[in-house]
């Protein structure tokens, strides 16, 4: 017997391909749907506080609604128990569950996509329940627009433009001030060869944020037209071997830091290949472009990601070295990584590993971007397992590069944990690497941590001259990740410190070098993180609008641990009601820290 469940749009369940008669009352949809995405085992008296504790006796109704759950999936044996978890049985489909971890191909294709989470359906009685029921509805839109996002950009690297121009004209509709979408529609009109449209959805785009944002587009915009990998306006390189020697050439820039001249090479090396027909060629030198774009930090993630989609969709079809598309994967991965889209991320990660096969770096470098996303996703144990294999991969190789990064985030997640000792060890280890090979660029990521690590201990002089180093160097590469980072700590020092003036606009400003230049969401995020606990602790004016900024972001995101913490800030801001949804939103997080943080909530403002 199959069993599928639709829970996006009007609740349905279906068995054998035969629609089930409906729940009798909306609360055994909405236990359905909150044991469905939850994570955690429930006990039975959460799940009565959770959604009945209107009825005269929660417990009987809790039981009246599992009862009505088994009817429907006809499982009379789901749901025993003290702690109760959903367990479908093999080959089950559920729609969030696709949404959320299945591929693009996969997602696309659901009835419900775009359409809210139990639609049409409120619990007014049951508070708590209702404002998780928002957040999971902001953040599956938030999750159906990636969808979209991710499957024009797939159709685009493919060639199959008609397709790309549909689904980017969605997104546009859904959120014509978004600039990511505007310029992944403009892109489409310039593949296709429509350079009429291009310059008309331009205009209108130009014209729309005057009128309602006061503002000129971003780069995303103004450059979307001008961008081709495979252009015919780009000159050419030379034959088979300038399109090589320009492939080198372009490594070399990007290695040396020369990033526009190296992507320029790339640029050519890319139109050459394709005219030439060799396929190869091609592949490499797409790869290499994407890579470059994916980690520039410029807000040429699109661009990005259409020359992996390529890459993919070369290696697949015509069945060229799968190390290529395992890495592709893993780039694409990034992107996802970058806009907080954790579990978008996982899921092109599974594809990466079974092409890695045997590519020892490769495996690494996977484990490490999956474990960067479980740790800013809250999810630590598995988090740290995962780094410890990208380590344990990179180490018998002498990947000093990999150890770096993963030591680096190994550090990270224990010092998000406030496990400050084993946090210190693996970030010196790290910025010891870095130092002895002489790598400029990588000694900011450590030293800021390092930096939080100082902090957290107590020792603010040490803690300030890390976040100043690490800000330098930062801003003599031009990358604003490391600048917010670092400016994030300056801003907090200067709290400490009594400079509440000084504090803001330190923190103001690591917030907006990535709203400008957006690059690593999560980075931002804890800025603003940062602002919103200084300025709600010293009641400033203005706090909860920061406040109501961090929950926006959060709640589209996978950042749950961040999201915990908005409800938190409001909580202090004197919503009382805000810290039972705190309590139930930290239940998906594996953070010790966090629960202690919860609990202890109603004595002490929020620290970050």
């Amino acid at each position: 017997m199959s069993l599928s469940i639709c829970l996006l749009g009007k609740p349905v369940i279906e068995r054998s391909g035969a629609p089930v008669p409906p729940a009798k009352g909306r609360k055994a949809w909405g236990l359905l749907a909150y044991l469905v995405l939850s994570e955690t085992k429930n006990t039975r008296e959460q799940l009565a506080s959770l959604l009945f504790a209107d009825a005269d006796d929660p417990f009987r109704a809790l039981r009246w609604n599992l009862t009505e759950l088994r009817r429907l999936l006809n499982s009379p044996e789901m749901f025993r128990g003290e702690q109760i978890q959903v367990e479908f049985p093999p080959g089950s489909f559920v729609d969030v569950r696709v949404l959320r971890s299945g591929t693009w191909v996969e997602a696309i294709q659901l009835p419900g996509l775009g359409r809210d989470l139990l639609e049409g359906m409120d619990f007014p009685s049951s508070a708590a329940f209702e404002t998780w029921l928002l957040n999971q509805r902001r953040h599956l839109k938030g999750t159906s627009e990636a969808i979209l996002h991710e499957a024009a950009l797939a159709k685009l690297g493919s060639g199959d433009v008609e397709a790309a121009i549909d689904l980017a004209a969605s997104l546009v509709a859904i959120d014509p001030l978004r600039e990511s979408y505007q310029g992944l529609l403009i892109r489409c009109y310039a593949a296709a060869g429509d350079e009429a449209s291009a310059a008309r959805q331009m205009a209108a785009c130009v014209e729309l944020f005057r009128r309602e944002l006061g503002a000129e587009v971003g780069p995303s915009v103004t450059s979307a037209a001008k961008v081709s990998t495979a252009s015919a306006t780009i000159s050419p390189a030379g034959g088979l071997a300038g399109a090589r020697a320009q492939l080198e050439a372009g490594e070399a820039a990007i290695k040396a830091g020369a990033l526009d001249a190296g992507l320029q090479c790339l640029r050519r090396a890319a139109a050459e290949a394709h005219s030439l027909g060799d396929v190869d060629l091609k592949v490499r030198t797409l790869l290499a472009l994407g890579s470059a774009l994916a980690h520039c930090g410029r807000g040429k993630q699109d661009e990005a990601a259409t020359a992996l989609h390529e890459v993919i969709s070369i290696t697949e079809r015509m069945g060229r070295d799968t190390s290529l598309g395992a890495t592709a994967h893993r780039e694409l991965a990034w992107l996802e990584l970058l806009a907080a889209r954790y579990r978008r991320a996982e899921a092109r990660l599974g594809q990466a590993l079974p092409l890695a096969a045997d590519d020892q770096a490769e495996q690494s470098a996977i484990y490490f971007v999956l474990g960067m996303g479980l740790t800013e996703g809250g999810r630590y144990t598995e988090s740290m397992h995962h780094l410890r294999r990208s380590i344990a991969l990179a180490e018998p190789a002498g990947d000093n590069k990999q150890l770096v990064r993963s030591f680096s985030m190994l550090g990270k997640a224990h010092l998000l944990k406030r496990e400050l000792a084993p946090a210190r060890t693996h970030l010196e280890h790290a910025l010891e690497i870095a130092r002895s090979e002489g790598w400029t660029w990588a000694v900011p990521w450590p030293e800021t941590y390092l930096g939080e690590v100082e902090f957290a201990e107590g020792y603010i002089d040490r803690a300030e001259q890390r976040f100043q180093h690490a800000f330098a160097l930062g801003s003599q590469m031009g990358d604003s990740c490391f600048e917010s980072k670092s400016g994030a700590g300056l801003g907090r020092v200067e709290a400490r410190r009594g400079n509440l003036d000084g504090a803001i606009a330190r923190l103001e400003d690591a917030r907006m070098r990535l709203v400008r230049t957006p690059d690593h969401t999560w980075t931002m995020a804890c800025a603003l993180d940062a602002l919103c606990s200084v300025t709600v602790e010293h009641r400033v004016a203005g706090a909860s609008e920061w406040v109501d900024d961090l929950h926006n972001l959060t709640s589209r995101t996978d950042m749950r641990e961040l999201l915990v913490h908005s409800y938190l800030h409001r909580f202090h801001l004197g919503d009382v009601a805000s810290l039972e949804v705190a309590k139930l939103l930290s239940r998906e997080v594996d953070n010790p820290y966090l629960h202690e943080t919860v609990e202890t909530a109603e004595g002490s403002p929020l620290q970050v």
